[in-house]
């Protein structure tokens, strides 16, 4: 069961600009409230059919040996976007099932998103929707081009639900996260993207009980952070 304030962040990356505002993020995080941070990196590597077992086995001597080196690799990745302390973990696999298997001991996934489409968008985009729509933690969204500080995403929460008695949850997120920033939550609660016009001082949206198609269209129609609260 997740809690907040967050003990334990999860960060995906692929090392693209999104990745490193999200590591940016959860570094400030980790600096405010005293949370765990793991890096996490996913990719599928398997040997073709047809090899043989002596390939099989070179190929595996050097699996390990490039492993050691992605796993300096994610970790200097970090330190360069502010997390210098962040555990690293290397699956094996597809990015979608390591993320949840990764998050379900985790109080917060923050990850980046660029929105686009097409096939530019199997790590950053459709990634960010599965694991939002089916991830038992809250998620936090981000965008490679965010703009201002890390902290500054905290400043000014919006909390978005299709109904008042439904955002209770969210809302104790976003003031704990406020909080902890100095930063204050809207006092407004948003119910569709047309509100959003009428806060232009929101910095981050949380989006509270949201369904597969409420997730999607929010994170590709919106470009502030969005932190996705399920039901507890």
């Amino acid at each position: 069961m997740w809690k907040c304030p967050p003990a334990g962040i999860l960060v995906p990356v692929d090392f693209g600009d999104a990745s490193a505002r999200a590591a940016e993020v959860a570094g400030a995080m980790q600096a405010r409230l005293g949370a765990s941070v793991r890096l996490l990196h996913a990719e599928v590597l398997e040997a073709p059919a047809y090899f043989t077992r002596d390939q099989i086995t070179s190929l595996e001597r050097q699996r390990q040996a490039a492993r050691s080196q992605a796993e300096s690799y994610i970790a200097a990745f970090g330190r360069r976007h502010g997390l210098p302390h962040a555990g690293v973990l290397l699956a094996d696999g597809s990015p979608v099932p390591a993320i949840l298997t990764a998050a379900a001991d985790s109080d917060l996934v923050v990850m980046g998103t660029h929105g686009r489409h097409g096939a530019s968008r199997w790590w950053l985009g459709s990634v960010a929707e599965r694991v939002v729509h089916e991830s038992r933690s809250p998620v936090l969204v981000v965008h490679d081009a965010g703009p201002g500080s890390a902290e500054a995403v905290f400043a000014r929460p919006l909390v978005v639900a299709a109904e008042a008695a439904g955002a209770e949850g969210a809302r104790r997120v976003a003031d704990g996260l406020a909080s902890a920033f100095g930063g204050r939550v809207a006092d407004a609660i948003a119910t569709c993207e047309r509100d959003l016009a009428r806060h232009r001082e929101a910095t981050l949206i949380v989006v509270a009980r949201h369904g597969r198609d409420t997730a999607e269209r929010w994170l590709r129609s919106c470009t502030l952070p969005m932190l996705f609260v399920p039901e507890p």
